[in-house]
């Protein structure tokens, strides 16, 4: 018994610590919002809607969930993409960890300036996001070691702890980034390629967030730098993805690198992103975990699992490893609203 609560404290006080940290999920590729918000609405496409869901420690029962719902639309963009055009998203994320529940929501608004550089596929982007954040515990689920009445665990017992249950506060993030989109005209070949690489600041005003009462935490500024380059191999079916990126979180740094391997299973016309394609990928995080991956992409809908195989000294912890899915869909045929893709700039 005496265990099962160090336990239960353990786990509470690392959930609790963490919050001063911004969760992450490891198919960073399938959030671009939440690496830069100059991804807002940059993409092959016109709208983008997608969900993704990890279930962190898949061994603790389900107490460590991740998940995010996210939209972003194109605005004034031309087919010929020769003009500056807009880009408006959101997102909605919640996280949950651990015995009570610690759960923090928060929902945003990004904006974003895409400008092409001429002609010839190079373009940069800037964004800019704001929105609020809450926090969330479940005192009742919480046990502390002053409720230990000698011989067992009492919950009768006052734990003299005072907690606030609900916390509410404002976020501004922003970020920039370049972009070359090679396609046909690239100075790599005849084969579709892009190159990115961009750099961003989330929680600007560093908001604070409170659980126990009295005191206040800050939320650290979370600095993200981050590039990815895809490319066809020439006269071949296969296409080849390899992307980094470097999050800097107070003294907390994360290193996330890797690549997919992709085979063309049909061609999707004018958009390279329009085709069905089949991955499979391997990434490494802060050297703590292996993350292999399976992609499956049919026209405009993307579908991907990735498992985090805990490789350092942390694999000998129950339960250690992540399951993450996602799932998305870009629409590649026509805008919601004509009037974008017939406008010029």
């Amino acid at each position: 018994m005496r265990l099962k609560i160090a336990i239960t404290i353990l786990f509470s006080a690392v959930s609790i610590l963490s919050f001063a940290q911004d969760l992450m999920f490891s198919q960073v590729n399938q959030s671009p919002m939440l690496v830069n918000p100059a991804n807002t609405g940059l993409m092959d496409g016109w709208e983008r809607i997608s969900i993704q869901h990890r279930n962190q420690w898949v061994g603790s029962n389900g107490k460590y969930n991740n998940s995010i719902a996210s939209f972003d639309f194109n605005l004034l963009k031309s087919e010929s993409g020769t003009g500056a055009y807009l880009g408006i998203g959101g997102y909605f994320l919640n996280d949950v960890a651990g015995d009570g529940k610690i759960g923090r929501q928060s929902g945003t608004i990004s904006f974003s300036s895409i400008i092409p550089l001429g002609r010839n596929g190079h373009s940069i982007a800037a964004g800019l996001q704001g929105g609020f954040g809450s926090t969330t515990l479940k005192e009742s689920a919480l046990v502390f070691e002053s409720q230990w009445n000698g011989s067992e665990y009492d919950p009768t017992v006052l734990s003299g702890e005072q907690l606030s249950n609900h916390y509410s506060y404002t976020d501004v993030s922003a970020g920039v980034l370049y972009q070359f989109d090679g396609g046909s005209s690239s100075f790599f070949g005849k084969s579709d390629m892009k190159f990115q690489i961009g750099a961003s600041v989330y929680h600007f005003n560093q908001p604070r967030i409170n659980f126990a009462a009295g005191g206040e935490g800050i939320l650290n500024r979370k600095f993200v730098f981050h590039t990815l380059f895809w490319k066809d191999i020439a006269n071949s079916d296969v296409q080849f993805e390899l992307d980094a990126t470097q999050f800097v979180q107070g003294k907390q740094l994360s290193t996330y690198f890797g690549g997919m391997l992709k085979y063309k299973l049909s061609d999707g016309g004018n958009y390279l992103g329009g085709s069905s394609q089949l991955g499979v990928g391997l990434h490494m995080r802060s050297f703590d975990a292996m993350v292999p991956s399976v992609m499956l992409k049919l026209k405009g809908f993307r579908f991907e699992v990735s498992y985090d195989a805990t490789v350092s000294a942390l694999r000998k912890t129950p339960g250690a490893g992540s399951l993450e899915l996602s799932l998305s869909y870009t629409n590649f045929e026509d805008a919601l609203f004509k009037q974008r893709r017939k406008y010029r700039m």
